[in-house]
Order: structure tokens, then sequence, then C-alpha cells
């Protein structure tokens, strides 16, 4: 098959769709499963460092996506880290990029970013599928879903102790990445309903029809709490650009690969100018440098990647109490049964971290909840999947 075999699978319209494995395509077997996380995410998180640790999970995004401006390349962020696939033609760059990010993460974030590229097909041989399909985000972004038991078997392969030095991506060879398109310039956006809620929910039944039907069962309990897309985290309400005071630190320490310095002084000056500049054309709804003050927060609403499937259901939402409180009695009621876990996790506001290539349209906004999102609603995951399946 070719580099662009995700070309081939149905665009998805509709969200509740994601599940249907009809939408799918099998990814070939010379394509790779890159994972990446921050290591010890954890410990950073409650250090207060979460906007460092989502940085770097869209930033390896965003350095793949540039080493490989031709393909579109299936990616899904998740919080601390990001799994994407690759063709065996482009390891070679990808892997350069993987490495400058690494590089990065240490010396701008103080932090360890593992890296690791496992083979669609080994994974295939050992029995575990891996399958994407393209949903229709908003009609300038099309989202990458991922299904089968691949994605999480290349997780256990890359975190093993033993496995691991198989799959990690080697300290030896190029480290360049380019960061191009990434920018994280806008003010966390305060919940409108009550909190921010990331939610994870993985199902446990033994077939896939039965996972299926469990996926089916949550998005219609969150589609009849919320409705189609009512819990949508972004308004254009919400929306505020740093101020003349913003330090952007972490676009700072990106772009210029150090702490502080020249280099850093003059990254956070041009992101602050830039950040003022937007904020005078949103206000006045005028145009200037390719950049609409009127159109773009519209697109950027419509482009939010806040809800996704990887094998799990990953969503950040904006819910009241009341709201939150059916969704969380079906979750416990599909638990109780032993069909699913689910981690959530509540914040006051949400954050956007940015990948742009154009400021007409093609731009993806990359959503989390604040002071832990995905991270500790993963946490909360695994521990009771801890419960149910020691030893997993």
């Amino acid at each position: 098959m070719s580099e662009d075999f995700l070309h081939a699978a149905p665009e998805i319209e509709r969200f509740a769709d994601v599940i249907e494995p009809h939408f799918y395509r099998d990814a070939p077997d010379h394509w790779h499963v890159v994972l990446t996380d921050v290591r010890g995410s954890t410990k950073a998180i409650e250090a207060g460092r979460y906007r460092d640790v989502n940085a770097l999970g869209v930033a390896s995004i965003v350095a793949i996506r540039n080493a490989t401006p031709d393909l579109e390349l299936p990616y899904v962020f998740g919080g601390d880290g990001a799994t994407l696939l690759i063709p065996e033609t482009r390891r070679v760059v990808c892997e350069a990029a993987l490495r400058g990010v690494r590089k990065l993460a240490r010396s701008a974030f103080e932090l360890e970013l593992r890296a690791g590229v496992v083979s669609v097909g080994e994974l295939r041989s050992a029995g575990h599928g891996v399958q994407v399909a393209r949903f229709r985000a908003s009609p300038f972004v099309r989202l990458a879903m991922l299904r089968g038991s691949g994605i999480a078997q290349a997780e256990r392969w890359v975190k093993d102790p033993v496995a691991s030095p198989r799959y990690a991506v080697s300290e030896d060879g190029p480290d360049a990445a380019s960061f191009e398109g990434f920018e994280c310039r806008w003010q966390p956006v305060p919940s409108r309903r009550g909190q921010i809620v990331s939610l994870i929910v993985q199902a446990l039944d033994a077939t896939e029809a039965e996972r299926a039907q469990s996926y089916r069962q949550i998005i219609a309990t969150l589609e009849t709490a919320l409705g189609e897309g009512a819990g949508h985290p972004i308004s254009l309400a919400g929306l505020r650009l740093g101020t003349l005071f913003g330090k952007y630190s972490i676009e700072a320490r990106l772009r210029s690969g150090v702490t502080e310095g020249e280099r850093h002084r003059a990254a956070a000056g041009e992101a602050r100018k830039k950040s003022l500049i937007g904020r005078a054309l949103m206000a006045l709804g005028a145009s200037a440098g390719g950049f609409d003050g009127k159109a773009y927060p519209r697109e950027l609403v419509e482009n939010s990647d806040f809800r996704k499937f990887d094998e799990a259901l990953r969503m950040v939402l904006d819910v009241s109490a009341e709201q939150l409180a059916v969704i969380e009695a079906e979750l416990e009621r599909a638990r109780d049964e032993g069909h699913v876990v689910y981690g959530v996790h509540r914040a006051p506001s949400a954050l956007i971290t940015c990948y742009l290539r154009s400021y007409q349209g093609d731009h993806v906004h990359f959503i989390d909840g604040s002071d832990g999102g995905y991270a500790l609603a993963a946490r909360q995951l695994k521990a009771q999947l801890a419960e149910r399946m020691p030893g997993v």
C-alpha cells in the first residue's frame, strides 16, 4: 500500500461513528507506530509543570509533521505524549526529529522524553492489529482515529524494561527537529458550565462487537446529557490571547532551545508581539499578514481536537455538576458490570496548544484540562484496571 493509505479511508462525519469498524483501514505492515511520553510526568504535574508536559506532547507531533510535510500522517495527542504512524520510507527523518524533541526536552524543559518505534508488521504477527480512520472535525481538519490492540501492545513493549531497548529511538544520529508552527499564546479558557472534565474510557468486553456496544452506550449517554457537540470546552467568548505582561515562556523555550539568555528573550519577545497584534486584530475584526481577526477565532473553535478515539474514548468537556453526575453514574454502572474502566479529571479551565501551517484554515488546536488533564485521568483509569486485572 502507498504512503497515503489514509486517503482510502472514508471520512467520519459524526463523532458517534468513530467506534464503527467499517470506517477503518488496516495500517500497512511497513508502517510503524511511534509513541512518545514524558517520563515522570505525574511528578512534573504535581510540581505545577503541566503546561510543560503538555507542550512536549504536542512538540513531538509538530516535529514529525514538519519532517514529513507532504504526507498526511495519523496522530493522536495524549496529554503527556503522542501516538503517530509513519511509513518505513520516512523513518530516518522521523527518528532525527524525535531525537531533536528529546534534546529539547532536556535542554529547555529539564524533562526526559521517551520515544519508541514499533513495526506494524511485528504487531500484526503477534496478533495485534492497527487500524486508522479519518474524522472530519471541521471543513479544514481531519483527525485520525485509531483502533485495534496494536497501540496498547506497542506501548507495553516500549515501556517494558527488558524489551524497551529494542524499540527506543537511538541516541546516535542526527537530532534535527523543526518546531515551526508551534504556538502557545492562549490563556486558559475558563469553564462556562462549572468544570472542565478530561475523560478517558476503555472498554473491557471480550469481543469487538461487545466493546463497540459499550462505547455506543457511553457516547449515547454523553449526547443525551450534553447534546451533540454541546460539551465543547472552547468558546469564542472564552478566547483570550496573552497580554503584554505574559511570559510566553513555553513557546520561547521551545523555539530557542534554552531556558534563558538572548535567544530566549528574543523568542519571547516575538511571541508577545504577535500575540498583541492578534489581540488588536481580533478586537477590530480586521485582517493583516494573513491573520483574519474575525475568521480565525471561529476556525480555532471548529478545529479543536477535544475528542478522539484510540481504542479508548478521550474527551475534554465543559460540563455542569448535574451533567457530570449523570455521566459518572453511567460510567459507574458500566464499570460495576465489568464493561469499562475510566478516568476523570476535573479542572477550572481548558488549555490550548496550537500547530499552524496557515492562519487560514490549516491549523489544529490540541485541548486538555488544566492542572493535570488527560495524564491524571489516565492515572485513575490505570488504577481501576489494576484492581480488575492485576498484573496488567
